[in-house]
């Protein structure tokens, strides 16, 4: 016979509500969080942009060379997605502002906090080609990959 935990009702209220949240409620935070991850590059685009471009001796306007300039605006839109999961995830205690529309949060699978390390690799695990399809699914794999959740938040 096993002992018993003198905080067996606090042990079981903090594993009871380690549900995983619906699909629907996944899709929400996801279009939440990416709409406001392309205002902020819409913004910065419209205020970064201009210095891009250069101009010749007669006046007329030049792009940098063709293939740097795309690339170089889509590692800063994947810079700016790892910092916002990142920075969100771990300063509010595993919730973005589409987590906090929503009502959830992500926590670990023990159900403390996410640590710095977590954030971080659920956001680079979000870099996985069609990983957003993944959250359709039982598990969405920047959650199985790092242990985590995202459960309402009581």
């Amino acid at each position: 016979m096993e002992p018993s935990s003198p905080n067996l009702l606090e042990e079981f209220e903090k594993t009871a509500h380690l549900v995983p949240v619906s699909p629907i409620l996944r899709f929400l935070n996801g279009f939440v969080d990416i709409a406001v991850v392309y205002g902020v590059s819409a913004t910065l685009l419209i205020l970064i942009g201009p210095s891009l471009y250069t101009t010749d001796e007669f006046g007329n306007t030049i792009l940098p060379p063709e293939p740097l300039w795309p690339l170089l605006l889509f590692a800063a839109y994947l810079m700016l997605l790892i910092t916002y999961y990142t920075i969100f995830e771990y300063a509010n205690k595993g919730r973005t502002l589409g987590k906090m529309a929503t009502g959830t949060l992500a926590i670990r699978e023990d159900g403390n906090h996410l640590t710095v390390k977590d954030a971080l690799l659920r956001s680079l695990c979000r870099l996985i080609p069609f990983e957003f399809i993944s959250a359709f699914g039982r598990r969405a794999w920047h959650d199985s990959l790092t242990r985590t959740l995202v459960v309402k938040k009581y």
